[in-house]
């Protein structure tokens, strides 16, 4: 089995894209230097990315519609949810604090059932 049939799919795009930490792309690269069929793959992709964006780039750059703008101006700001997720964070604090005082509370009858 060649090196490049062992660098899966998603770590060739990271490459391409430039999202790899600087370790693995090193790494990344020697395996594709000492394979030539993994390397002319890189290659391939590589072009294949460089004409999608040609391609693309001038749809990427048009303005959104109005109606998209209007519905990201009226949904609620990050900051809700954020505030819900605390919230449900301190319920589950104060619930499993309920839950202890109550063990605590009901451990002598608990242990004289048991016979401990």
């Amino acid at each position: 089995m060649n090196d490049s049939a062992r660098i899966p799919d998603r770590v060739f795009n990271a490459l391409i894209d430039g999202r790899l930490s600087p370790r693995v792309e090193r790494e990344t690269r020697e395996a594709l230097e000492a394979d030539p069929q993994g390397n002319e793959r890189a290659a391939a992709w590589q072009r294949q990315s460089e004409a999608l964006h040609a391609a693309l780039a001038p749809i990427a750059r048009e303005p959104l519609p109005l109606s998209m703008m209007l519905k990201l101006r009226n949904e609620k700001p990050a900051a809700w949810h954020h505030d819900t997720a605390l919230w449900l964070y301190i319920g589950t604090f104060l619930a499993g604090v309920a839950v202890g005082l109550a063990l605590d509370y009901a451990m002598p009858t608990i242990r004289s059932l048991v016979g401990i």
